[in-house]
Formats: C-alpha cells, structure tokens, sequence
C-alpha cells in the first residue's frame, strides 16, 4: 500500500483487518511498514537480513523487544538508546548512566563491566528540572494533542511525546528523567535484550 496516500492507506488497512475478521482465515503479510504490521497483525514477525529477529503479539514487540533491531524498528518514533559502561548484577534494580543511577527493572542475569544500551520509548520519557539525563531543545513536532519534543544530549538525540500544551523554545534547557518499570537494558555488542523483570510483567500502557 505504499504507492497510497496517507489517508486511503490508513481506510485500507481497516478494510483488510475487518475482511480477516469476516473470513476468520488465516493470512500472512509482509511489509516494510510498521504501522501496517502493528495495526493489522496478531502474530508479528521482524526479520533482519532473512533472520528472524522476534515473533510475538505486537504489544509484546513494543513494550519488550528481544533487540536493539526491534527496538528500533518497532513505534514511530522509534526506542531511544543510550550507550553505557556498566556490570550488572543479578537482581539489581539499577545500572549507572554517566554520574546518575537509574531505576530499571530487577536484573535477572549476571554481567561483567560491559558496553550496555539503556533502551526508553518516547513516550516513557519525562521532562522534570531534576532529570538524570539534561540536554538542550532541537526542536518540536506537534501532532494535535501530543508532540515528540527532540532534545540533544550527551548521549545522542533523545525523542519524547509529551501533551501539546507544554510550550519549549529552541535551544532551552531541559532535564529528562525516565519511567523505570518500563525500561530496557541490551549488551551492545549482540544487541541482545538482557533478561530482567520486564520480561515477566503484563502490559504497561
């Protein structure tokens, strides 16, 4: 569908989820889309290079992705990664980021001081003047009741969909602090998501 206009895409994609529901047969569509996988899948499989990434529900993929692949190719905008140097210890409830400790979910593994990836939705990050994580403004999108407000920071540039009455001016700086249940904690180097109490939780909403 990527030849249609934004609108008939969207019509299109209802239609074809209402026709598998009529029919209750069993279909498979592939697409480079992810707003069409999310919105018309049960079972979502990512594959990368004709390997497959992960298969599950598509809340599954978005709220715990098994890679950094995933992660990033899963929601619009995509997760935030921000890269540390860290060991973790099982049943550790945090890692250090630069000179702040960060709440994560419990640890259920063991690692060695390693390269680590912090993994955080948009949607998950919050502005507060005591932040963990201070950058300044690039710039924002306004999407009618929410934007995705960019800020730089040492880590790279950080989306966060915050509500469209919070007014920020360019080049303002911000603290960004971060929903801890919600997090993600990936070894950099296999991209590979480290097993933690995320991964045995419900939906977060």
């Amino acid at each position: 569908m990527s030849n249609l206009d934004a609108k008939l895409r969207v019509q299109m994609r209802i239609e074809i989820r209402r026709l598998q529901r009529r029919l209750g047969t069993t279909s498979v569509y592939v697409t480079h889309d992810q707003l069409e996988a999310m919105t018309l899948a049960d079972m979502l499989v990512v594959m990368n290079g004709g390997r497959v990434e992960q298969a599950g529900a598509p809340l599954e993929l978005y709220e715990r992705p098994a890679t950094t692949f995933v992660g990033g190719f899963i929601g619009s905008p995509p997760m935030n990664f921000l890269t540390f140097r860290d060991s973790l210890a099982t049943g550790a409830h945090s890692i250090r980021l630069g000179e702040r400790e960060v709440a994560i979910p419990a640890a259920r593994e063991t690692l060695a001081e390693s390269d680590l990836v912090l993994g955080v939705r948009p949607e998950h990050v919050r502005f507060t003047d005591r932040g963990m994580v201070r950058g300044e403004v690039y710039g924002a999108e306004y999407l009618g009741t929410t934007q995705i407000v960019t800020v730089t920071t040492r880590y790279g540039a950080l989306k966060a969909r915050s509500p469209a009455r919070l007014r920020f001016r360019t080049g303002e700086s911000v603290g960004l602090d971060f929903r801890p249940d919600t997090l993600s904690i990936f070894d950099k180097l296999s991209g590979r998501a480290i097993r933690t109490a995320l991964h045995e939780g419900g939906a977060h909403g």
